[in-house]
């Protein structure tokens, strides 16, 4: 490919770009969920500190929150990717 030529001008060029457009799309979704679980987990650790939890324990709560939310058991996961199969 030379210089005047884009990916899109290329037989493959606008599959490439589409995904690098669906790579970044996913990324900035995952960033969103991140952020959201993150207060989630905030409101786990305020919420069982306020209650008189140790603030030790109240923390692995909201870890153990935010490690189940970001990283689903392999079974979870499967069955979503089942739901989406079916639409």
């Amino acid at each position: 490919m030379n210089e005047n030529e884009s990916n899109e001008d290329t037989p493959f060029g606008i599959f490439d770009e589409l995904e690098t457009q669906f790579s970044a799309a996913l990324l900035e979704k995952r960033g969103v969920y991140a952020v959201a679980i993150a207060g989630v987990a905030g409101a786990v650790y305020r919420s069982a500190v306020s209650e008189g939890v140790p603030a030790d324990l109240a923390k692995a709560f909201a870890a153990e929150y935010w490690d189940r939310e970001m990283n689903p058991p392999a079974a979870a996961t499967a069955l979503f990717e089942l739901d989406e199969d079916e639409e």
